[in-house]
């Protein structure tokens, strides 16, 4: 698409918000089909379609939110049969969008090609980017491509089981035996998919991609993918953005002992491949220890933030998280109460917290992600803090504000605050990074922290964070780290007091206890 904008955007100002189209909102009950036979009730389909993605964008629900961009599960049409999930005990469906059977068709049980044209248009209209998750990496066993071209594909050696490792065997395995894997080493398989590729942008108006499981297939597939996409639409005036999911994982430990996870990521990115990644580094180092369970300070995640920012290639658009639909609910990690039972799927699962402690937690790792470069991702689901264990059950049904608990409603309303201030202020996605030990004046704390973002027009930003229990002071270098005069006044989008740089350049900034502030001119 061709945008007309005030002002032009840049991937930097997207807060990705990702949707499991499925598990979102059922706005047309006529395309529902019923329980599947021998499924696993939470593994089965909900009746999420397209049609109630493009309500809930019409009614303002996610523009509330700041958010300028949708990551979509995939919604290619997938098997109405259940399949055995990893356990080979419970039956799963692919709800999720994961096993494609079609190449170049719209889920009929999603609305079909119509809804999804209806999405993208409203989405647009909002201002809204959309991206496709694109499976490059597998199809499902009944894929019409298997059954015409198996030559094309892999199969036997399924991930992680006897004499198959997931990183030995990470280009070959198969993630389910009904899986079979692309090899983007046969030309015509590589060169089908990328095509498929350019038709879903071209025929639908998307913005970009989001390429699933890029370590387990060849570099070719990526680069090949990258250019030809470029050649398309880049000629004709349009930017399509590729973002990569590369799983990876994060030591505990001076370098050089985390090289090999930033490596393999930083891999894929670049002019000829992608145009960022998600920071696995980042969410193992940061999201988990310093604001799930709180056995890290501020001082570490500081560090992280600032060490990853000098790893990551020139120009690369990573994208900060805090959960998503691979990993337990942030409340559910940062409640001590179901220690142990977050990775449980089908038996002893997670329960809901008892108190507002985990979703406290979640509104100060929110605060800070939404502070940070990049493009941050939001999961459905956490804006009001929703609650639940692994795959499947991380992927409750949404719920608006009329089904949440008072805590919900709480975070949600915390939530629009943080997501207007980044959608509001250059600086705080565009700025530079402006580390805790930059700008705060005197001894650091391990329970609070201040950082900064300070934009090429001259904007800056400050966020503070603090996890305890009483309200923390500091004195903010305005004018040496920010270059804010004397004077200025800054004001909380948080709805706090705010304050003045003083005339030694200083500005005094009170983080609440188990609170935050951001300040901006």
């Amino acid at each position: 698409p061709f945008w007309v904008e005030e002002t032009p955007f840049a991937w930097d100002d997207a807060l990705v918000y990702m949707v499991m189209t499925d598990r979102f909102v059922d706005g047309d009950k006529g395309n529902n089909g019923g329980a599947t036979p021998g499924s696993t009730p939470t593994g089965d389909f909900k009746g999420g379609d397209l049609e109630g993605l493009r309500q809930k964008i019409a009614d303002g629900t996610l523009d509330q939110l700041g958010v300028r961009a949708i990551w979509l599960t995939p919604f290619q049409t997938n098997p109405d049969e259940a399949y055995p999930a990893a356990d080979n005990v419970h039956q799963v469906t692919g709800y999720h969008g994961y096993w494609p059977t079609k190449g170049r068709e719209v889920a009929p049980r999603l609305g079909g090609s119509a809804a999804l044209h209806a999405m993208v248009e409203e989405a647009h209209q909002h201002g809204i980017r959309i991206l496709q998750d694109y499976v490059v990496n597998h199809v499902h066993a009944e894929h019409e491509y298997f059954k015409q071209h198996p030559e094309w594909f892999r199969t036997g050696c399924v991930c992680g089981t006897g004499g198959c490792d997931w990183t030995e065997k990470a280009l070959e395995c198969l993630f389910a035996s009904y899986l079979p894997d692309v090899n983007h080493t046969v030309p015509e398989a590589n060169a089908q998919f990328v095509d498929d590729a350019v038709y879903w942008l071209d025929e639908y108006d998307l913005d970009g991609l989001r390429v699933d499981a890029v370590k387990h297939v060849e570099e070719v597939a990526t680069r090949n993918l990258a250019a030809e996409v470029r050649e398309v639409f880049e000629k004709a005036g349009t930017k399509a953005f590729m973002m990569g999911e590369t799983a990876m994982g994060w030591g505990d430990c001076a370098d050089p002992c985390n090289d090999q996870n930033y490596g393999t990521i930083s891999r894929y990115v670049g002019p000829q491949g992608l145009d960022g990644q998600f920071d696995f580094v980042l969410y193992h180092a940061v999201a988990y220890n310093t604001f799930a369970y709180q056995s890290k300070g501020m001082l570490h995640a500081d560090y992280w933030v600032s060490h990853g920012l000098q790893k990551w290639p020139q120009g690369a658009i990573m994208t900060p998280y805090i959960g998503s639909h691979d990993t337990a609910r942030f409340v559910t990690l940062a409640d001590p109460a179901n220690a142990g039972k977050q990775g449980n799927q089908w038996s002893d699962i997670a329960q809901a917290p008892g108190d507002d402690g985990p979703r406290q937690r979640l509104r100060l790792a929110m605060a800070w992600m939404l502070g940070l470069p990049g493009a941050p991702l939001l999961y459905y689901g956490d804006e009001y803090g929703d609650w639940g264990g692994a795959d499947p059950n991380n992927r409750s049904m949404w719920r608006p504000e009329a089904q949440q608990s008072a805590e919900e409603k709480a975070t949600l309303g915390f939530m629009r605050k943080l997501g207007q201030a980044r959608r509001n202020l250059p600086a705080l996605r565009r700025g530079s990074y402006v580390s805790y030990d930059t700008l705060a004046q005197g001894t650091k704390t391990d329970e609070a922290m201040i950082f900064g973002r300070k934009a090429p027009d001259g904007s800056a930003a400050i966020v503070g964070i603090n996890r305890s229990g009483q309200a923390i002071g500091f004195k903010a270098r305005a004018k040496d780290a920010l270059g804010l005069a004397a004077g200025t006044t800054l004001t909380d989008a948080l709805g706090g007091p705010g304050g003045t740089v003083d005339g030694s350049g200083l500005v005094s900034v009170t983080v609440p206890a188990n609170g935050a502030v951001v300040l901006a001119p």
